[in-house]
């Protein structure tokens, strides 16, 4: 049963309904505890196979495989009548400071609609992991997506992650913080890239979305936390290259093998779906201090340049994905707003656009939605703020920080749910903040 009713006619909103979701067995070992709802987190490190898929259309996708070094494997796709498909290409990537690799698989000629199974194989050709995978109908007139941000292994809870892949989202987006490169323990100091490598493996060996059964299309950004630390700028250019490096290995977003997917400077990328391209922009490569004026202080040149060339090229509506907020402001945290000369200057090009945005964002451990005056790109707009999946969430920051865009918001961990539609140049979306036990925060419709 699904979570949520979809009715595209009318777009009304529906419901909550809650779900039964198989709870997989554990490894065992770990580490058991509760947070602060109550409810159970488990921390630990897994040592199987982490597997994620990523950009997809109708006929290819690719996947990203952490194993440990020694794990030998061969990898085919099957349907459920049993056919098999050899990958197209094979990448594996190592470090010699990691007994940890990467293998990057590529597959064709699939099938839309159909349930395929990627098996990984032992050397008697015995099955030693299987994931369920399907692939991505681009042309869809309605999409369902979730916007992830802020995923803290060391406050890891299961039930969240199941809960998300039980409400069958076409895509999932991490829009920043997926690694908390600058928690955990490792042998290399707050900046030395090496430390990047391990604290992701760390994270792809505890995420339980690394580890489900049924795979869903992932495509992520990154925000401070996943590129270095907290507020981390590009202050060393040698760094931002290979930080850019790392994130790469790690997520299945290589360019040319999916149609609609495309990647941009720096780990931005785009996908477009139907009417719906859905930006994920790179929100630390050409970051510079906190409120510094210059005019290209936040995502720089080349970057904006490709976002208003992607939006103007476009006909349906745009998302616009950046890992800390891009309208409202809180005193402590990060925004877009406060590189006052990059977001004057690119609120102003969309003004004189005679196409649609939408703004998304993570970063500041609450959810809300914040409804955008038309003064500010020429038509009432909105960005839905997804934060806090699982990471320490504080009751009452978000009425410590309220502002008068604000329509909604919630302090619990959580993530958001969309399902849109673009109809007759209108954009209509179902917008809800989820959390585990099948619990809805808060819904609402908007229209842009």
């Amino acid at each position: 049963m699904e979570f949520f009713r979809r009715d595209f006619l009318k777009l009304g909103l529906t419901q909550a309904i809650a779900a039964t979701v198989a709870v997989p067995a554990l490894a065992t070992g770990g580490q058991e505890d509760r947070n602060d709802d109550g409810l159970l987190f488990y921390n630990y490190l897994r040592d199987t196979p982490s597997i994620l898929q990523g950009a997809t259309d109708s006929t290819r996708t690719q996947f990203s495989i952490q194993h440990h070094q020694n794990l030998k494997f061969n990898i085919v796709a099957r349907n459920q009548a049993g056919a098999i498909w050899q990958p197209d290409k094979i990448e594996v990537l190592t470090q010699p400071y990691s007994p940890y690799s990467i293998t990057k698989v590529f597959f064709s000629n699939l099938h839309l609609g159909e349930v395929f199974f990627l098996d990984l194989l032992g050397a008697a050709d015995e099955i030693i992991e299987r994931r369920e995978f399907k692939t991505l109908d681009l042309m869809k007139p309605t999409l369902r997506y979730a916007l992830c941000s802020c995923m803290d292994e060391g406050r890891h809870e299961p039930e969240i992650w199941r809960n998300l892949i039980s409400q069958n989202p076409d895509v999932i987006f991490f829009i920043g913080d997926a690694v908390y490169c600058d928690k955990g323990t490792s042998p290399y100091a707050k900046g030395d890239p090496r430390r990047l490598w391990g604290r992701y493996t760390d994270a792809r060996r505890i995420l339980e979305v690394y580890y489900s059964k049924r795979l869903i299309p992932v495509l992520a950004t990154w925000d401070d936390h996943d590129f270095s630390g907290d507020d981390a700028n590009n202050s060393s250019p040698e760094y931002v290259l290979a930080a850019q490096q790392n994130f790469l290995s790690f997520f299945a977003q290589s360019e040319g093998h999916s149609e609609g997917y495309t990647q941009g400077p720096g780990v931005a990328s785009a996908l477009r779906a139907g009417q719906h391209q859905f930006l994920l922009m790179d929100d630390r490569s050409w970051r510079l201090t906190k409120e510094s004026p210059d005019r290209y202080a936040h995502w720089g040149k080349e970057q904006e340049e490709w976002a208003l060339q992607m939006i103007s090229s476009f006909e349906g509506i745009t998302w616009v994905m950046n890992g800390s907020q891009i309208v409202p402001q809180m005193i402590y945290k990060e925004s877009m707003s406060k590189h006052k000369g990059q977001f004057n200057g690119f609120t102003s090009a969309l003004r004189k656009l005679s196409k649609k945005v939408v703004f998304a964002s993570g970063d500041v451990h609450f959810s809300e939605v914040s409804k955008i005056e038309p003064a500010l790109v020429g038509y009432q707009t909105y960005e839905i703020t997804s934060s806090g999946f699982h990471s320490k969430c504080f009751p009452g920051i978000d009425v410590i920080s309220k502002h008068a865009r604000r329509l909604m918001s919630t302090t619990a961990q959580n993530y958001v749910l969309i399902d849109s539609v673009y109809q007759g140049d209108k954009f209509s979306a179902n917008v809800y903040s989820c959390s585990a036990r099948s619990k809805v925060n808060f819904s609402t419709q908007i229209t842009v």
